[in-house]
């Protein structure tokens, strides 16, 4: 298992098994979303580094403060929606498919 510190960490890592940190966010940012019959719930992650992913997950989490999470990282990619942007139409983010969560720490 990986110990991913930051989203920076994130680049060469993706289908392996990591480890991460950080808040189930309360505000949500705009991302690209998919849909896993295996992993049916879905939350946006604060990581500690102030970047937010999606993460999801088989279960509901009901962790309300800092939370660790194992799972396997994935390279979710899309098209930009700005028809302006000609600089590149490719668009990547990382997610993860949680395996298991553990609360650190409450509110």
């Amino acid at each position: 298992m990986i110990n991913i510190a930051k989203y920076s960490d994130f680049e060469g890592f993706a289908g392996e098994i990591v480890n991460i940190i950080g808040k189930i966010a309360k505000e949500i940012w705009q991302h690209l979303t998919v849909f896993f019959d295996s992993h049916p719930y879905l939350n946006y992650f604060n990581l500690n580094d102030g970047y937010q992913i999606v993460i999801y997950s088989k279960d509901s989490i009901s962790c309300e403060g800092t939370l660790e999470i194992n799972g396997k990282l994935i390279k979710t990619e899309g098209r930009r929606k700005n028809p302006r942007s000609k600089i590149n139409d490719e668009y990547f983010e990382y997610q993860l498919l949680v395996d298991s969560w553990k609360c650190l720490e409450s509110g």
